[in-house]
């Protein structure tokens, strides 16, 4: 890890490691989730509309979530040390795995609306592992951040555009938020805290997935976040 990155991640919220796992690596996880995907409903699938039937792609390839539970793979590769070294040295502090997540977001799908991680999880400091498994970049959806919101606090949320993004919730960006693409290959890892604004648009190419391997860790001393309905995706139903 380059010996500035926590620097940076503390200015900026996030921190990119290059080539982190090899393309062989990645290709590996991404052939065992589609695998996997073929074989029919996971616990906890999410992401399709299902009164679109085929015209949305996210039907056939929903959101995996918690794979760690009933998988043995993902419970190896979440905990491979390469994740814990440089999520620990970021966050300051032994880290525990949260969840694991895999997005498959295929050609024509929607994106995820701009949110803060701690807005769905009321528990900080948290830290996310964002594990490119294809070539991201703009056509395809690549991930949005912006930089410097880990500084803001957590922020209010608001109802989002459903035909643009796959989860119902989305921040209320601040005036001064200014969002950035972050290009990635097979095998770089996006960190990124949890207050650090974050999403994606839809993937526009008509044949190229943006798969990715996501893991989140809780650091080891935790504060819980004041329960605010303005501020938590949970209270977007009450309103």
């Amino acid at each position: 890890m380059d010996p500035k990155a926590r620097i940076f991640f503390d200015d900026n919220g996030y921190y990119v490691e290059r080539s982190l796992f090899s393309q062989d690596e990645a290709a590996e996880i991404r052939d065992h989730f589609m695998e996997m995907r073929t074989e029919g409903e996971k616990p906890g699938d999410h992401g399709g509309d299902p009164k679109k039937g085929e015209a949305d792609p996210l039907n056939k390839f929903p959101r995996f979530i918690n794979m760690q539970k009933w998988d043995a793979k993902t419970d190896a590769w979440q905990s491979d040390p390469r994740f814990i070294s440089i999520a620990s040295a970021l966050v300051g502090d032994e880290v525990n795995l949260c969840q694991t997540m895999l997005y498959f977001k295929p050609p024509g799908s929607r994106g995820q609306g701009l949110h803060q991680d701690n807005q769905y999880i009321r528990q900080y400091p948290i830290i996310a592992a964002w594990l490119a498994l294809d070539r991201c970049d703009k056509a395809n959806g690549q991930m949005i951040i912006v930089p410097g919101s880990n500084k803001f606090g957590i922020l209010p949320v608001q109802h989002a555009d459903m035909a643009a993004s796959f989860t119902p919730g989305e921040t209320v960006m601040p005036v001064e938020a200014q969002e950035v693409g972050i290009d990635m290959d097979p095998g770089d890892v996006l960190f990124f805290g949890g207050f650090t604004i974050h999403g994606s648009y839809a993937n526009e190419t008509t044949d190229r997935f943006r798969r990715v391997f996501i893991a989140h860790y809780f650091a080891e001393n935790l504060e819980t976040l004041p329960e605010d309905l303005s501020t938590s995706m949970a209270g977007l139903s009450s309103k």
